[in-house]
């Protein structure tokens, strides 16, 4: 589902580059514009894809095979007590390790709490299904590029991989905030008094984040692309 909507992302900026040219055959844009974009259906639309994987999650929660609402209360039972003082870590991605805990906190409460509220129902909630399931795909992607980044460090070096730091961080800028949405839109949606103010506050204090300077990083990882003139990476 990711990829499907990455590359559809891609060869649409590529075909806004190109301006009017993008839609001619003469221009390379064109076949990769019609060729993207069977990815979103043919092995089911990306919209049925989302509540599958919900729904095959949960059902493996409920068989036993794997423990979803021991975590989730705990998470729950986090929200109502003072927030403790994380060890700040050492190392290039020490924010990056502690958000991603608390993702998959917001994660847990979300849909530990979707499940407890609407139980049986849950099924027919599509788009709740579908605000987890982005939710789940944001912790799922930031997790990936986190440890392969930590990976190429060590074999590499911090130096030799600062783009790739440089991309970790702007990507997990840009999650946090869109794990905040999803989580907002699905609570919102079960939710009232102060369950849904207790639950808000935990969703703030999952997603939030320190200060960067994505704009600059960002900037950093184009010179590269726009001196080798592909893709460098």
């Amino acid at each position: 589902m990711f990829g499907s909507e990455v590359i559809d992302f891609v060869v649409d900026e590529g075909l806004q580059i190109y301006g009017g040219m993008g839609f001619s055959a003469e221009a390379p844009m064109e076949r990769s514009y019609r060729d993207a974009r069977i990815n979103r259906i043919f092995e089911g639309t990306n919209e049925i894809n989302r509540m599958l994987t919900v729904d095959m999650i949960l059902k493996k929660g409920m068989k036993g095979e794997i423990d979803l609402m021991g975590p989730a209360q705990k998470v729950a039972g986090e929200l109502l007590s003072i927030p403790e003082m994380e060890d700040a870590g050492e190392g290039v991605f020490a924010n990056e390790r502690r958000y991603i805990r608390n993702f998959k906190k917001a994660g847990l409460m979300v849909a530990g709490a979707a499940v407890q509220k609407l139980m049986a129902t849950l099924s027919k909630e599509q788009e709740i299904l579908m605000n987890i399931a982005d939710i789940l795909i944001g912790i799922y992607t930031a997790e990936s590029a986190l440890l392969r980044a930590e990976k190429l460090i060590s074999l590499r070096g911090e130096e030799a991989c600062s783009l790739q730091i440089d991309m970790v961080k702007t990507y997990f800028n840009d999650m946090a905030d869109n794990i905040n949405k999803f989580g907002k839109d699905a609570i919102t949606s079960f939710a009232e008094g102060d369950e849904l103010r207790a639950m808000l506050m935990g969703l703030k204090r999952f997603t939030k984040t320190e200060p960067f300077n994505h704009k600059e990083a960002r900037k950093r990882i184009a010179a590269l692309v726009i001196e080798e003139n592909k893709y460098p990476f």
